[in-house]
């Protein structure tokens, strides 16, 4: 099994956290229980967002599928579900009824091309050039997109080398969705205390 993180949301979630102690801590000596309940709210919502949002998305990969976990929902799609692997905005899973999107693994900006070198755009998985025998910039070795598709793409060739797949049944597999109430409903009590507290 393994588990694809991106490096700079985590540290984007550490940041966040960061500045939401600091305006805690601004919240508890302000002199003013609307300004400290308001910076203590931005702050709350701060510490929510850098982990929901930032720190615990993830995509997991093992022999049976491929397991993507955002905000709201985890998303599990076994490999014989699987049809393509997309880059253009964030890694993609592309399955004959839907796409699944992983927050974990966004892709770069155009400018990442100006600083690829040769060994991000060598020796990738065949499915990940075009007819041209180009790539995208989401697909670059360096980035999030690129490091995660270029996991999931090895991993599925490994298995169709291994005959392991079920080809064929993409329009008949089911693809597992579980939602997270927790967080969902965690979101709803914040935006709702937030627009009360601002509004004092």
């Amino acid at each position: 099994m393994t588990t694809f993180t991106a490096g700079t949301s985590r540290w984007m979630a550490i940041g966040c956290w960061a500045v939401a102690l600091m305006l805690l801590v601004s919240a508890a000596t302000s002199g003013g229980a609307a300004i400290g309940a308001k910076l203590a709210i931005i702050a709350v919502d701060l510490a929510a967002v850098g982990w929901a949002a930032l720190w615990r998305p993830t995509v997991t990969i093992d022999d049976e599928q491929v397991v993507v976990r955002n905000v709201f929902r985890t998303v599990s799609v076994p490999w014989a579900a699987l049809i393509d692997v997309d880059t253009k905005y964030a890694l993609t899973l592309v399955t004959p009824h839907r796409r699944v999107t992983a927050l974990a693994a966004p892709a770069p900006g155009r400018h990442a091309v100006m600083w690829a070198n040769r060994q991000d755009v060598t020796g990738l998985p065949e499915r990940t050039y075009d007819s041209a025998h180009s790539i995208r910039p989401g697909d670059l070795a360096a980035s999030h997109s690129g490091a995660a598709a270029l996991l999931v793409r090895r991993h599925w060739e490994r298995l169709a080398e291994e005959q392991r797949i079920d080809l064929g049944a993409a329009d008949t597999t089911t693809i597992g969705t579980r939602w997270h109430p927790a967080t969902i409903a965690a979101a709803g009590v914040l935006a709702v205390a937030t627009v009360v507290v601002i509004s004092l």
